[in-house]
Formats: C-alpha cells, sequence, structure tokens
C-alpha cells in the first residue's frame, strides 16, 4: 500500500491495478488536496532511486507495460487515429472542467508506465509538483505538467490508453 501525509479522519478512494489479475483493490487515503499524497518534496525515504525508475527489464509491472506497449505499436495506425478523429475531435460527448478531469483520472491507473501503480491523477499532481520544485519561476511548465495525461480521461469511456 502507499504511505499518505493526509489527516487519518480524511476520505478514502478505493483504487485498482486495471482489474489485473492478481492485483488486489488498496485503499489510498487523500485529503482535500491530492497532490499531499505524492508530492515529491515529501518523505523522500518513501521513493526510489532515480537509477530505478523507467525499468522495462524488471518488476511487478512489466507485464502489463510490454501488454500496453504491443498494442500500441501493433494499432496504433495512422487509420485508427483519423478514426478517433473523427468520433472525438468535436468534443461534444461530455463537458467537464479541468479539475472534473482530473477527478476522473481517480479510477485510472497508466498502464504504460513500470512506475506508477496508482491512480492517474495523483501522477499529474506529482509532475506539476516535482516541476514546481525545479522550475518555480515556470508555471507554464508547471501547468504542462498537470495536463500532460488529461487525454487519458478517454479510457474511462472504454478507449485504450495507448
Amino acid at each position: 500500500t502507499h504511505r499518505s501525509s493526509s489527516p487519518s479522519n480524511s476520505p478514502l478512494r478505493l483504487t485498482s491495478a486495471a482489474a489485473e489479475p492478481g492485483i488486489k483493490m488498496k485503499i489510498v487515503q487523500v485529503g482535500p488536496d491530492p497532490s499531499l499524497v505524492y508530492r515529491p518534496d515529501i518523505a523522500p525515504e518513501y521513493f526510489k532511486d532515480k537509477e530505478k525508475y523507467r525499468d522495462y527489464a524488471a518488476g511487478p509491472l512489466l507485464d502489463r507495460v510490454l501488454n500496453t506497449y504491443t498494442l500500441m505499436h501493433t494499432f496504433q495506425t495512422v487509420d485508427f487515429v483519423k478514426k478517433k478523429n473523427l468520433e472525438w475531435g468535436s468534443c461534444a460527448h461530455q463537458q467537464m472542467t479541468i479539475m472534473e478531469a482530473l477527478d476522473q483520472l481517480d479510477s485510472l491507473v497508466d498502464e504504460s508506465d513500470p512506475d506508477v501503480d496508482f491512480p492517474n491523477s495523483y501522477h499529474a499532481y506529482q509532475t506539476a509538483e516535482g516541476i514546481r520544485k525545479a522550475h518555480p519561476d515556470k508555471d507554464w511548465f508547471q501547468l504542462v505538467g498537470l495536463l500532460h495525461d488529461m487525454g487519458k480521461v478517454l479510457a474511462l469511456a472504454e478507449e485504450p490508453q495507448w
């Protein structure tokens, strides 16, 4: 399970790791600010060494990542993208604010990342916080970090993550 810096009386979010066999539902404590759960400047002993990130050779999530990239490289063709552009390009399926879309990402775990087994909204906050720490003068860059995976909200509409 993941640690949380949220108060013990904070609401709980139930998450699953993309409904994979053998992966159990886990409880992640979040408070009013989910970014506090995975902020890069809190309790560094809970985080991996930089050299251990992006290890595509070993790890418990390797099969999931390999499957995602295999599907992506097999089926993400120009024709597929054109079809999806026609289907989703009008943006007429649903309206929501950025914060509502981020909240929806609470129920999505990125299948392509060997380092992430928590909801994608936390990854968005974690990325933005890491950029804020490294580049405090570049608010536009922090926003890009927050929004970089926003398109994955389509996975909640039964679209593949790749």
